[in-house]
């Protein structure tokens, strides 16, 4: 078992282990899809998993841990999101921006869980801080596409940056799901704009891609 923390999940290394606790996770996802998680308790997850509760607290001593293992899970999707192949790049970096919020939009309506999870009013704060440093690791991520195929100066400052922009897009996608219980075409072009109005302090607009003469 790893265990960092009180309120962090167990995750098991043995492959019958991970099935029950990826069985467990579909249980909370579906109680989260169902109501607020300040609602869902332990024994919620166990009746709905048909699991003994003494299975739960095995992974997760507190509710907390769960919720934070299923974020753990949309996170990875979302990181997914980077390794996908690109079939055509377009021709500027915010232009490249926008089909990354495309593909988070998509995770984003594809498990509903997610916006309730990551963006709606009642965020537990150890959920919130496993998002921002899952923003970092996207400003990684973005980092390393856009020095790939445009010609951006070696800045790794630009890590934190990107970080930031992520954030400040999350804050508005979560605006969105709170006024209107979801991510309407109008508030995810307004973080977009945001996004790049923010990083247009530190990144040419109009870069140049990589190869071209």
């Amino acid at each position: 078992m790893v265990e960092t923390r009180p309120d962090t999940p167990r995750r098991p290394l043995r492959a019958r282990g991970r099935s029950r606790y990826e069985a467990l996770l579909d249980a909370v996802d579906a109680l989260v899809r169902q109501g607020p998680p300040a609602s869902i308790s332990l024994q919620d997850v166990a009746r709905e998993a048909g699991a003994p509760l003494a299975s739960v607290y095995h992974y997760f001593p507190n509710s907390t841990a769960a919720f934070l293992g299923l974020a753990q899970r949309y996170h990875r999707f979302f990181e997914a999101v980077y390794e996908e192949p690109i079939p055509e790049m377009p021709e500027t970096w915010p232009g490249l921006n926008r089909l990354w919020a495309a593909r988070g939009r998509r995770v984003y309506e594809t498990h509903p869980a997610t916006m309730r999870l990551f963006l709606g009013a009642d965020v537990a704060g150890r959920i919130r801080e496993a998002d921002l440093d899952a923003n970092r690791r996207f400003g990684e991520h973005q980092y390393r596409l856009l020095r790939q195929h445009f010609l951006i100066p070696e800045d790794p400052s630009l890590v934190d940056r990107l970080a930031i922009g992520v954030t400040i897009s999350d804050s508005i996608w979560s605006l969105s799901y709170i006024r209107h219980g979801r991510l309407t075409d109008e508030m995810v072009e307004e973080a977009a704009r945001a996004k790049e109005a923010y990083l247009a302090a530190f990144i040419p607009p109009r870069a140049a891609r990589r190869g071209e003469d």
